[in-house]
């Protein structure tokens, strides 16, 4: 990193810091608070007088055994949204939020995003792949590197 900030300076309200700071390497894992699907249609204007965001219908994840501390989303190809535990205070760097290889391996991506100012709540779209995928409540699904 350029300055002496680090990324648990830069994650904020993470929920695990040995899980999501491995010494070995210079990332920050983001965990899933969040997921739902849009219900209603939102709308996009060009001078943003007729903007209106999307509700978002959001799922409740299920418990595979009664004796479970967290349940699953079970998710099917299709556009959802995600909301993360953590936020983001870059502190004066650049950082860049995207998708954690093991997500991808298992079918699922969202955008990568360049981020320079504090984000309190961290969303992005979810895309999952036509075969599906199960996503454990606060399970790892993205990273956060500084540029």
């Amino acid at each position: 990193m350029a300055s002496d900030t680090k990324l648990t300076d830069i994650v904020t309200n993470f929920i695990h810091e040995d899980t999501q700071f491995p010494e070995e390497r210079d990332v920050a894992y983001l965990t899933v608070n969040r997921v739902g699907k849009p219900a209603k249609k939102g709308t996009l204007d060009f001078g943003g007088s007729e903007y209106t965001e999307a509700d978002i219908e959001w799922i409740e994840p299920k418990k595979k055994s009664n004796d479970d501390k967290y349940g699953w989303w079970e998710l099917d190809e299709g556009l959802y949204h995600i909301e993360f535990n953590e936020g983001l205070d870059p502190n004066g760097e650049t950082v860049i939020f995207q998708t954690w290889k093991n997500a991808l391996r298992n079918g699922i991506a969202h955008s990568a995003e360049i981020i320079e100012e504090s984000r309190d709540k961290l969303f992005t779209g979810l895309q999952v792949s036509s075969a599906g995928v199960g996503i454990k409540e606060n399970a790892r699904i993205s990273e956060v590197r500084v540029l």
